[in-house]
């Protein structure tokens, strides 16, 4: 993660793992040192989450190399702590957020898609897998159950005018214009006092809810465990031989690859 200090009050932190932007122990380590540096500055309102690798917001989960399990136990408090700052988390998605990458951008406070070219998917079921990283919990939230059952089940590539129609992303915004806007609205809001920024946050939370770490580690270990299984296993190291992880092409078209697994 680069992260670009625009003003004291205003940063952004760009993915920047090329070719994929896979969340690997490092991501995790990265996300969780930028966490500590967000709760202890006292000046930063806005934090933007941007990707600065062609075609990928965050591709997904590492399929490859294991994540240490103390990084995934950390994953939803460290979350839990971003969304209760008096810091305004923005995702700002300009590329592919399939998986978990969908799911952070998920739970981020706020989202913003770039309409050509932000592409989201849950496409862990068509694995054989479920969503691990809190989208069973945040999807019921942000667009009611059954088109969280639409999201899940279907394990289609969804464009960023229809996550905009389901409530999925704030909205939708011309790529041409992208940049100016959420820099425009990261300013905006890093120009407000941040105990109104703090307050209103934890009301809003408390009225919307937001999913617990007990929730959160409910869809783990459901994940975990059928991830464990052979026929997953062995879908897995299919997807891997045609290109999983390897692959730009593989990765652009996986929801459709799926079908060949």
């Amino acid at each position: 993660i680069t992260l670009t200090k625009v003003t004291p009050s205003y940063w952004r932190a760009s993915f920047s793992s090329p070719p994929f932007n896979i969340q690997t122990n490092a991501w995790y380590t990265a996300l969780y040192t930028l966490i500590t540096d967000l709760t202890t500055d006292p000046a930063v309102k806005v934090v933007v989450f941007d990707s600065s690798v062609p075609d990928f917001y965050i591709a997904h989960f590492d399929l490859l190399s294991p994540v240490d399990n103390s990084l995934i136990d950390g994953f939803w408090p460290n979350i839990t702590q971003l969304a209760n700052l008096p810091v305004l988390s923005v995702a700002a998605v300009n590329g592919i957020a399939h998986g978990g990458g969908a799911e952070f951008a998920a739970a981020m406070d706020v989202r913003f898609a770039s309409r050509e070219k932000a592409v989201f998917g849950q496409l862990e079921v068509g694995l054989g897998s479920l969503p691990g990283g809190g989208g069973l919990s945040l999807l019921p939230r942000l667009v009611g159950r059954s088109i969280a059952l639409e999201i899940v089940l279907g394990g289609q590539d969804f464009d960023a005018d229809t996550a905009a129609a389901y409530g999925w992303v704030n909205r939708a915004i011309p790529d041409a214009e992208f940049d100016g806007f959420i820099d425009t609205f990261a300013r905006r809001v890093s120009s407000f006092d941040k105990s109104a920024i703090l307050e209103a946050k934890r009301i809003i939370n408390k009225r919307a809810g937001y999913p617990t770490v007990d929730e959160q580690a409910e869809d783990w270990n459901a994940a975990l465990g059928l991830l464990a299984t052979p026929n997953v296993q062995a879908r897995v190291a299919k997807m891997v031989e045609l290109g999983l992880q390897k692959d730009t092409d593989y990765e652009l078209n996986v929801a459709e690859k799926l079908l060949d697994v």
